[in-house]
């Protein structure tokens, strides 16, 4: 009986997430709701038993030791976090957000450049050299299609991005539309095909069961 009530609140909320195919409604934020706060509360509970709960058991068993020690160190910078709800002293917050943007975002390049850029870099084997520079041409002009920088016009004085970035900005547009353009028809497609996966899923367990 449980399991059958358990598939039935599944096929519920497959239907309430494909429901924003027709629009935003009541039925798929519950179901966004309940998926946040069901990932939130699991998070909470990984991180109390696989993090907390160890450093805590540590500390207990050997406070003098240097890895129990070497923990004070987040623990300062969690509370300097903590302080910035006090306005009075909410600056001391300011060295942790600096450490985890700067660290982060360190990470995040790093990873990108080790882990997607350079592959990608070593791995195309364009067809001609032609090929080859259309494609480094066009990944040019999408990187510089993020490019603000503005001029100010000396004959209406108007602030605006000089002719050149203008038209690599819109070819670098063009790319970024098309790609994203598939992007969303593939993401679309796996959608449907996971749908009709999971309806023949709960189908064939009904079928089974009745």
């Amino acid at each position: 009986m449980i399991e059958l009530v358990g598939l039935i609140i599944g096929i519920l909320l497959t239907l309430f997430i494909y429901s924003y195919l027709i629009g935003d409604n009541p039925l798929y934020r519950i179901s966004v709701h309940l998926l946040v706060g069901v990932s939130a509360a699991y998070a909470v509970v990984v991180v109390v038993q696989q993090v907390l709960l160890p450093i805590w058991r540590q500390v207990q068993a050997n406070p003098a030791s240097a890895d129990s020690v070497i923990w004070l160190v987040p623990i300062l910078f969690l509370l300097m976090l903590l302080a910035r709800r006090l306005p009075s002293v909410s600056w001391l917050g300011n060295t942790t957000l600096a450490l985890l943007v700067g660290v982060g975002a360190a990470i995040a390049l790093l990873g990108s450049l080790t882990g997607t850029l350079w592959p990608q870099i070593v791995s195309v084997q364009p067809a001609s050299p032609l090929q080859g520079v259309v494609v480094a041409i066009l990944t040019i002009c999408t990187l510089l299609a993020f490019q603000f920088t503005l001029l100010r016009s000396r004959s209406s004085g108007i602030w605006q991005p000089a002719m050149w970035q203008r038209s690599v900005t819109a070819v670098g547009r063009i790319v970024l539309t098309v790609t994203f353009g598939a992007l969303f028809a593939t993401l679309l497609s796996t959608g449907l095909i996971l749908l009709a996966e999971r309806l023949n899923y709960f189908i064939a367990e009904l079928v089974q069961r009745f």
